[in-house]
């Protein structure tokens, strides 16, 4: 796995909730900052790839074969 600044760990939260906490940590960060998100939650597996295409983020890798799902997020 790629080396990331920020670790958001998203497995007690559902969504929305997952994705409000996203955008609150993401909207904080430099440009170029990775972040590594960890769900237990399987609407990750749309809402983020989702979220990363209407915000202009780049998905550098994501495991969502089994729990926690895990994802590489570029701001």
């Amino acid at each position: 796995m790629k080396k990331h600044n920020n670790i958001l760990d998203l497995r007690k939260y559902k969504c929305p909730d997952s994705i409000i906490f996203l955008r609150k940590k993401i909207r904080i960060m430099k440009k170029k900052e990775i972040i590594l998100i960890i769900s237990n939650d399987p609407s990750t597996k749309w809402d983020i790839p989702s979220f990363c295409r209407f915000m202009n983020h780049k998905i550098i890798e994501y495991y969502i074969e089994y729990t926690p799902f895990k994802y590489l997020v570029q701001k």
